[in-house]
């Protein structure tokens, strides 16, 4: 183990120190949605569903905002992260990212089987 002089030795981690990767932060594994053979949703998902279509909607406003008060530079740099910020952003409802969302929306929300509990959900389907 290397030393740094000062007054009291103390230990200079190193890659190699087991304890250092012990702080190390790891990035969650993130669940991959699978696509359901049944298109029947549950009053949750379709309530969770609804709260991060609101959430999207309220984020697209503002990141637009920021957007346009940004230099090239940094809009180029906002632009390459929306798409990660909207994935998180779902999953912080209970939805399985991007994937599970638009499932929901191309093929879950248009059975007729599920119009009465989106409905109770909050979303209104005009078709």
């Amino acid at each position: 183990m290397a030393l740094a002089s000062c007054k009291e030795a103390e230990p200079i981690i190193t890659a190699e120190d087991p304890d250092a990767l012990d702080n190390e932060y790891i990035e969650p594994a993130v669940e991959q949605f699978k696509e359901p053979s049944d298109l029947r949703i549950s009053s949750k998902k379709a309530r969770n569903f609804n709260k991060a279509s609101e959430a999207l909607v309220i984020m697209g406003q503002e990141w637009a905002e920021q957007m346009s008060n940004a230099d090239n530079e940094e809009k180029l740099k906002m632009a390459a992260s929306y798409e990660k910020a909207q994935d998180d952003l779902i999953r912080k409802f209970g939805i399985q990212g991007k994937e599970e969302f638009k499932w929901i929306h191309a093929k879950a929300l248009p059975e007729s089987i599920n119009r009465d509990v989106f409905a109770r959900a909050g979303v209104w389907i005009n078709r």
